[in-house]
């Protein structure tokens, strides 16, 4: 079983010999050459990208014909229902924004933002020139070394203290449009944004309370006090399409979800259990329902803070009732769909499904068997005006 997942895709040498060997704005202030001797293969360039302290990454979007959404308090925090933190300036598709990659590798001059109304081209991130990275950098750490991606460009991850209005650049919530990145940048961005909201929260060290020092080239942190070295963490947790004695797929809605959002179940392993026992608990736990054979199906990042979501098939015991008792709790509300049932509901706008970045829309998809119908309620990042 294999499918395509946003946040997982891409191909990205760490370069985890120079995370100590040299700073990231160092490196970027000297040039690719800093990097000889370091690290083995070509290093053809180096491209900074940005990143604000709630995780929002600066990206070229198409702007005619589309409106981003912008909701109350957007400008201070990124929340799940705040796609975009700013909205681009009016204009043509092909909006110039100064500084970004024109193509060549040298990051000079004025690039255009590609897609129009009738075919909207995927983000990019934005790239600016080093100098106004260099700039902006601000904060601690204040970059953060990726790795290298195909073609021998090494990427950078400079933070900033606010999402700066430039002409032509968006700030974007990660959760709303990984989607619309390529594979490595997908890669680059899911890192930098769980990197970023790791400092944000692992500020004294755990074992004698001192503020830590970022490390590493943003992927360690040191206590000045007693020498600990902390690591980025990932919480496992599954998610898990569970499905009837008759191919029926149950969906759920939690009690801290906007109204008609549904998605599958899915909850955090806990001290000493494996993945499939914990999504037997939680099935059980959530709407009371016996699951026999469980089935791995993928995994994906998600950092929003810091999960790692392992997705799994999971089938009620055989002979058991199929009856769900919620909760009431956590859940409000669950049921199981035919393909065609949840169709018709997506369809009318009765239900909305998980977003295309998520893994849990990957699962019903495979379950599915191909795409599910667009949803009128879904929030799109890029959404006609």
């Amino acid at each position: 079983m294999a499918f395509t997942l946003p946040l997982s895709r891409g191909v990205l040498d760490t370069l985890a010999p120079a995370r100590d060997a040299i700073d990231p704005l160092t490196l970027l202030a000297e040039g690719p050459g800093a990097l000889e001797g370091l690290v083995e293969g070509e290093v053809r360039e180096l491209r900074p990208f940005l990143v604000d302290p709630a995780g929002r990454l600066a990206v070229c979007a198409p702007t005619r014909g589309h409106v981003a959404v912008r909701r109350e308090g957007a400008a201070v925090r990124a929340d799940a229902d705040t796609p975009f933190a700013t909205i681009p300036d009016e204009g043509d598709a092909a909006s110039p924004v100064p500084g970004a990659p024109d193509g060549t590798g040298e990051g000079e001059g004025e690039a255009t933002v590609p897609g129009g109304a009738q075919d909207p081209a995927p983000l990019v991130l934005w790239h600016p020139e080093v100098r106004v990275a260099l700039e902006l950098a601000q904060g601690s750490p204040s970059a953060m070394l990726m790795g290298r991606t195909r073609g021998g460009v090494v990427h950078v991850a400079v933070k900033v203290a606010d999402p700066l209005e430039r002409p032509g650049v968006t700030w974007v919530n990660l959760r709303w449009c990984a989607h619309l990145l390529s594979d490595d940048e997908s890669a680059v961005a899911a890192g930098a944004v769980a990197l970023v909201n790791w400092h944000r929260q692992a500020v004294f060290c755990q074992r004698c309370g001192r503020r830590v020092t970022p490390t590493s080239s943003g992927w360690t942190t040191t206590c000045p006090g007693c020498a600990t070295i902390e690591y980025p963490r990932q919480d496992p947790a599954v998610i898990m399409a569970v499905l009837d004695h008759s191919d029926r797929v149950l969906l759920a809605h939690n009690s801290a979800w906007r109204s008609g959002f549904w998605s599958v179940l899915a909850g955090f392993v806990e001290a000493g259990e494996s993945p499939d026992r914990a999504v037997r608990r939680e099935v059980l736990e959530e709407v009371g329902l016996a699951v026999g054979e469980v089935e791995f199906m993928g995994a994906q990042p998600w950092p929003f803070p810091r999960s790692l979501m392992l997705g799994h098939l999971a089938r009620l015991e055989p002979g058991a009732a199929a009856d769900i008792h919620v909760d009431g709790v956590e859940i409000d509300s669950a049921r199981f769909f035919t393909r065609a049932e949840l169709a018709e509901e997506i369809s009318s706008g009765r239900l909305e499904p998980p977003g295309p970045t998520a893994i849990a829309r990957a699962m019903l998809e495979e379950w599915y068997g191909g795409p599910l119908p667009e949803s009128p309620r879904r929030i799109d990042p890029l959404r006609q005006s």
